[in-house]
């Protein structure tokens, strides 16, 4: 008569809801230490370097497109310029540790959609963002430590490993068909302005400025990814790594092509965009 529910739950059930209690109760303290003061602080401030990197890759595709410039237009050229530029290590240290910070808020958003929605795939888009800034990161430690090679270079080496081992071209592929996804994905959030409100995105309400360098930003990085996927799959067709040279390559070749000039200037103006709207994130960001 008096017996309670709990009396009659066996070990195993009190172990299950520990597990959850415990679950929950780390979700909850990452979900408060990713919107801390001093987290979304750090964050803002990432937003304004990666803000910087879109605008000097658009500025050297920019010369690029006016034929005077040898530079690569990637992250290694713009990071390098950032490092021979005066208290470049400092600037890197500071690009090292807000890129890292920016990558794990992503991750802890990843985990907290997932919780949320039951489902992995539900936080794909700031996965993938945060797999982005970890990457800028690494990015800024290489050139930090001296090790200055660039990205095109990287991008042979990594193309001719996977050519020469099994299964090597099946990675490829997938790769090719993941950028070429992504810059669906880009594409899609540029045109519709679905990327408002989201993953530490300005609201709606913000200036009209913002959403239309955000729009042509996002429409720009499509473009620039699509050309990189396709020159991934055409290495890997014709089984040459040396047709795979990064965003880099992406952006020369369009140079290369009919009116290619005019084609490349316009995405460097969509990646400056870009860049705008990135540090624009730093003031008007929604945590």
């Amino acid at each position: 008569m008096g017996n309670s529910g709990d009396e009659h739950r066996g070990p195993g059930d009190k172990t299950r809801d520990a597990a959850k209690d415990g679950a929950r109760t780390v979700e909850h303290g990452a979900d408060e230490a990713s919107r801390s003061p001093w987290a979304t602080g750090v964050a803002r401030v990432g937003f304004a370097f990666v803000g910087l990197l879109h605008i000097l890759i658009a500025w050297i595709a920019g010369q690029v497109a006016l034929g005077g410039s040898s530079s690569n237009a990637d992250e290694s050229g713009a990071v390098g310029q950032i490092a021979s530029a005066p208290g470049g290590p400092v600037i890197l240290g500071a690009g090292t540790l807000c890129c890292a910070a920016l990558a794990l808020w992503m991750f802890f958003e990843f985990f907290a959609e997932w919780r949320r929605h039951g489902k992995p795939t539900k936080g794909l888009g700031p996965a993938g963002t945060g797999v982005a800034y970890a990457a800028l990161a690494a990015l800024f430690v290489t050139f930090a430590l001296g090790n200055r090679k660039n990205s095109s270079q990287q991008s042979r080496e990594i193309t001719a490993t996977l050519l020469a081992v099994p299964l090597g071209v099946v990675v490829l592929v997938i790769a090719g068909l993941v950028l070429l996804g992504a810059a669906g994905y880009f594409g899609y959030r540029g045109f519709t302005q679905s990327f408002l409100g989201k993953d530490a995105q300005p609201l709606p309400s913000v200036p009209s400025w913002v959403k239309i360098m955000g729009s042509v930003g996002y429409v720009a990085k499509g473009v620039a990814l699509a050309v990189l996927g396709v020159l991934v799959l055409v290495a890997t067709v014709r089984h040459d790594p040396q047709q795979q040279s990064g965003l880099d390559g992406a952006l020369k070749g369009l140079a290369a092509q009919p009116f290619g000039g005019w084609l490349l200037g316009a995405v460097a103006i969509g990646l400056a965009c870009y860049g705008v709207y990135s540090a624009a994130r730093a003031r008007y960001a929604h945590f």
